[in-house]
Parts: structure tokens; sequence; C-alpha cells
């Protein structure tokens, strides 16, 4: 099945301009957002030309609407008739990532060039994620032509960094704790994966996930030392024998598998459509078969990382530069990805007490897992209302978002940040084209997406 088959009620909002949101997404592609770690790299003039454009090109948001420049960061504030009314937050990121030297030549159409062809509107950030950041202001904008304020305030933020270090949201956040703005409900970029359910035991079933929360990220480093000397008198044993022993004793101590309250909630809406034996008892049952679910998720692929913390052993250093001489001071780097119930902290008390005294254990980077989000609040009913409006055929599920966005950096301000991009491009572009060559999302997919924003817009903000 393709995404574009799912695609109802395509006639909504027919005065809606959808040319010129095409054609502003195109020029908001062909300023060069590239952010970078070092911040001396990046050209910040083009995001100052990026926010001259807005301005520019959507006149009725520039009249009503606060802008604020915080950084290169900008927030833009649309204040509501009902101030018993929390706001809405709309997200997205202005900077893209670079173009990987010497792969411009395998570009059907230039990175930047924003061409309109086959369908396709062709550049960097035409899925991540410029097109949700034009298909916001085009709401607006279009929501405002029709004469009214709206009654629930409407925030947009749009980061500089997000691609890096998120330093323009956390600034962003910083400003609106001090204000002490709260929020009805967050919308960033995320999820939104279509898949068939055969894993879940509902094949035929096909579901697609909001992201309500992300997991942690965490690099553990592990050294270790040795006297080193002729590999003939190995008495003492080895820095890579204590190393190679930890990392195996450290991946083989994972803590077990968890129940989250969304995979719960998620086997729930599907349990009707669960068809094989044996998941379709359990999923009607979980309480009493929630060790047997567990071990389900756990031996799939497509499922495992929904209740697991992985462990991934990514880097080691050089060893000794013979094979005769045994090494001495080396070192070993472990990267997890933690589930909400595992904090870096109940791992290191973990880790350490099985690996020993032998190595030496210390997190170069760590950060928790974020706060799941409610899935009984407003918020996430009126989006799951309005995509089950727009496509037909999937079932939206709450999930864990595969990738780290600005959105965690929100949770204080919220119980409802929800990541879902509500262009459902097909997977084979989606995959090619995000942070990959020939990024380009259709026009069909791109006006379907416009169309979400702008219900979810309608609905939740201006009646």
């Amino acid at each position: 099945m393709k995404n574009a088959d799912c695609f109802i009620n395509e006639k909504d909002y027919p005065d809606l301009k959808y040319d010129r949101a095409v054609r502003n997404l195109q020029s908001a592609i062909r300023f060069r957002t590239v952010n970078h770690l070092d911040t001396g790299l990046t050209d910040y003039s083009q995001f100052d030309a990026l926010h001259a454009f807005l301005r520019s090109s959507y006149p009725l948001l520039a009249l009503n609407a606060r802008w604020e420049k915080i950084g290169h960061s900008l927030l833009i504030c649309l204040n509501g008739s009902d101030e018993t009314l929390l706001p809405a937050l709309f997200m997205a990121h202005q900077d893209v990532v670079p173009v990987v030297e010497g792969t411009e030549k395998n570009w059907v159409h230039g990175p930047f060039s924003g061409d309109l062809e086959d369908g396709f509107i062709w550049g960097r950030g035409a899925m991540d994620i410029k097109q949700m950041l034009i298909a916001e202001m085009e709401s607006a904008e279009y929501l405002l032509s029709k004469g009214c304020l709206p009654r629930r305030g409407i925030y947009f933020a749009f980061g500089e960094d997000e691609e890096t270090c998120s330093r323009g949201a956390m600034a962003i956040v910083e400003r609106l704790e001090k204000e002490g703005v709260r929020f009805e409900y967050v919308l960033d970029e995320g999820a939104g994966d279509v898949t068939d359910a055969e894993d879940w035991g509902a094949p035929g079933t096909h579901i697609c996930t909001v992201g309500m929360y992300e997991k942690g990220y965490a690099d553990l480093k592990i050294s270790a030392s040795s006297r080193g000397g002729h590999s003939s008198n190995p008495f003492y044993g080895t820095s890579l024998g204590a190393l190679a022993d930890a990392i195996h004793t450290i991946t083989h101590s994972m803590p077990p598998a968890r129940m989250s309250d969304s995979l719960c909630a998620s086997l729930k809406l599907l349990a009707p459509s669960i068809t094989q034996s044996p998941m379709r008892e359990w999923a009607r049952d979980i309480g009493s078969h929630e060790n047997e679910i567990l071990q389900w998720f756990s031996g799939r692929e497509s499922l495992y990382h929904l209740v697991k913390t992985t462990a991934a052993p990514t880097m080691i250093s050089p060893g000794a530069p013979a094979g005769n001489v045994m090494p001495q001071d080396m070192w070993a780097v472990i990267n997890f990805r933690l589930i909400p119930s595992d904090t870096p902290e109940r791992l290191m008390e973990r880790f350490s007490a099985a690996a020993g005294k032998s190595v030496s254990l210390s997190w170069q980077q760590q950060i928790s897992a974020s706060v799941p989000s409610d899935l009984n609040s407003y918020g996430y009913g009126e989006l799951v209302g309005t995509l089950e409006h727009y496509f037909d055929g999937l079932r939206f599920i709450p999930a864990q978002n595969k990738g780290a966005t600005d959105a965690r950096h929100y949770e204080g301000l919220s119980r409802c940040v929800m990541r879902f991009g509500p262009f459902l491009e097909e997977e084979d572009i989606s995959r090619e084209g995000i942070h990959g060559t020939n990024e380009r999302i259709s026009v069909r997919a791109f006006a379907q997406g416009v169309r979400v924003l702008t219900r979810l817009m309608e609905r939740t903000c201006f009646i």
C-alpha cells in the first residue's frame, strides 16, 4: 500500500493558496541555513534573510503577531482573545544538515535549488523540516485571512540548530519560562512511520506512530590499564582482555524489558485487529500476559527497541603496534538508548557492580529519556482526530520517537508534547532523502500536510 492511497478529504480548504505555499517552500529551501557545531562556520546571514522572507510572505502574521529573534532562532506569538485558554505551540527548525562534500553531482536537482519538477519540490529541508515551518505559517495566514483572531493563543518556535546542539531551543524555552508561559499542547516534527502491523500480530492493519516521548542517549567510556610487555608472559592479563570482558559483561547485564503506558495504549487500540495467536489472546488481557508480550516484542527487530534500553559497542582505542606486544592503556565506548524507566544513574550503578574493579567507567555524555506525554490530553485527541479525517485506513498509535528533536526541551511547559510531521511521503523517498541525496517532497503530500495543520489549528485555536 502506498501512503498516498490513504489520502482523503483533499478538497478541504479549496480557497487556500496551495500554489503560493509551494512557491514559499521553494524559496525557503534556497536559503542555505546550514548550521555547524563550530558556529564560526555558520553563515547566519542566511538565517536573517529567511526571517525577512517570512515577514514579507506572511503579512497578516507580521501585522498581528509579536516576532522576536532569540539569537538566530525565531519566536512568534499570536495572542488569543480568551486568556483562560492555554496557548498552543507549533514548532519546526530552520537549520538543515550539510550536503556531503563530493555528492553534489549525484543530486538530480541542486540541493538548494528548490526546483519544482515531476510533482516534487527538491532540496535540503524539503523533508527535514522546512515544509513543516512553511505549512504552519501558511495555515495561520490562511485562518487570519478569514478576518478573525484566534481564541486560543498560538506560538511558533523555529530553532536555529536542532541538527547540532539545540541551543536555540533551549534559549527559547528559557525565555518562555521567565514569562511563565505554559502550553495546552506542543507539536513538533517526528514519527509518522507507516507500517504493516504484522509483527504486532495484526497483518494487513496499517499503523502510523505519533511520537509522545524520546529515548535517552548515553555514551559509556570503559578504561583499562595493564603493564604491557611481551605477549609470551600474559600472567596479569591485558588491558584489551579486560575491555573485552567488560564489554561482554555490560552488554549481557542489561535491565529487563519493560512495558510503557504508550505501548499498553497501542495494544488496546490494536486489540480488535490482532488476529494472530497467541498475541490475540494476550492483547485482550495485557495485565495477565505482560511477561509474554515483553518476550514477544524483545524477539522482533521492529519492536524490541520499544521495550528495552539498547547497548551498542561502537568505539575502541588502538591496541598494541604488533601481535606479540601487549597493550597498556586502552578504552572503549558503548552507546545506549534509554527507555524512560532506566536512568543514567541506575545504569551506572548496575554496570559498575557487574564489571568489577578491573576497569573504570564514566559517562562521556548522557541524557535521560524524555517525559512521556499525557495520552488523555486534549491536544493528542485533537491531533489523532484530525489525522483520521485526512488519512483513511491508518490506525494512529502513540509511540516513542525514533530520533531526538527540539521538542524534548519544551516538556516542562506542557503535559502534551507531540512529535508528528503530517507529510506522509512514500517510504522510499523519505529513506533516500532525509539527510541524504535528492531530498524532496511531493506537492500532494505537502498540500495534505498543510490541510492537517490548518484543520488542527482551526479546531483548537480559532473555533
